[in-house]
């Protein structure tokens, strides 16, 4: 029998981890306020990641220089707007519909960078981001396409985080595409971190010690298992088998969440069926990249 690589198990793993995120913030946000979950997620990642960076790169100043400007927008853009968003609307959304949006990503960043890089785009790739779209339509609908009144505040809130999680993937690309991707999530988190400070106090209203307990739990999970191991083990993939057959694990994340809300007793509909499978079939169309032409492209704006 032949034995399944260690990095395929991590990769799995991690992708696990991202799609259980979706669940995590929505048990967290039912007792902290989105800025709150948001804030200490970022707070105790932040201070994880940075001591790891600090002992595996000993960074200087005149390292991170040249970058700092970029790094403060990148922090503030995709790790401080893009979570107040992203936790705002799981609260008014499911974990399925907030995968399967966030899912988008990757056609996001190539609509974004049509317009910002000024990069060219094929028919496959616009095929697959209409088929995506329309998959993702489908979810938010309950498949009455023509009804698009039936999308809710959160799922707009969701889009909007997406597309700044794609601005932070192109302003990386753009401006420290040759930098650490460890020093660029390092210093991006903790600028995060710092603009979230002012919301870290926690107040739980008339929450039991239990669901208290529980949104804890919650938000540990996210930082240490979403935002610090998941990222570690991602970039090890992209070391050892490339940004391109990385990136297919990332398409595991809504089934997972869809696995998960399903264990806890959420009803899924044959629509979100459906449209999860439509945009993930985009998804593939979107990003498969020809054989003769694989760039290992920027990939280190993976910790959602």
């Amino acid at each position: 029998m032949k034995k399944v690589p260690v990095v395929y198990i991590t990769l799995t793993l991690s992708a696990i981890f991202w799609g259980a995120n979706f669940n995590a913030g929505k048990i967290a946000v039912e007792v902290m306020s989105p800025t709150q979950v948001a804030a200490w997620r970022f707070i105790i990642a932040g201070v994880v990641i940075l001591a790891l960076y600090w002992v595996k790169e000993r960074p200087t100043w005149s390292l991170i220089k040249p970058y700092a400007l970029i790094y403060l927008l990148m922090g503030i853009v995709g790790i401080f707007l893009m979570n107040i968003f992203l936790f705002k609307g799981l609260e008014a959304t499911s974990p399925i519909n907030t995968s399967l949006i966030t899912a988008t990503n990757p056609m996001l960043t190539i609509c974004l960078s049509v317009f910002l890089l000024k990069e060219k785009i094929n028919f496959r790739q616009l095929g697959g981001i209409v088929i995506s779209f329309l998959g993702v339509l489908l979810v938010l609908t309950n498949g009455l396409l023509t009804e698009l009144g039936l999308i809710s505040k959160g799922d707009l809130y969701v889009l909007l985080a997406t597309t700044l999680w794609s601005l932070y993937g192109i302003l990386g690309k753009k401006y420290v595409g040759n930098g650490s991707p460890l020093a660029t999530t390092a210093i991006t988190m903790a600028v995060g971190a710092l603009f979230f400070l002012p919301y870290s106090s926690i107040t739980t209203g008339e929450a039991t010690s239990a669901k208290v307990m529980e949104a804890w739990l919650a938000v540990i999970f996210m930082a240490l298992f979403c935002s610090v191991l998941a990222y570690l083990w991602w970039n090890q993939g992209i070391s050892r088998i490339g940004a391109n057959k990385t990136s297919l694990f990332f398409n595991i994340v809504p089934i997972s969440t869809m696995a998960i809300s399903a264990l806890s007793g959420e009803r899924i509909g044959t629509a979100q069926l459906i449209g999860a499978l439509v945009t993930i079939c985009g998804i593939i169309l979107s990003t498969r990249t020809p054989k003769s032409s694989r760039p290992e492209c920027f990939t280190q704006n993976n910790h959602v």
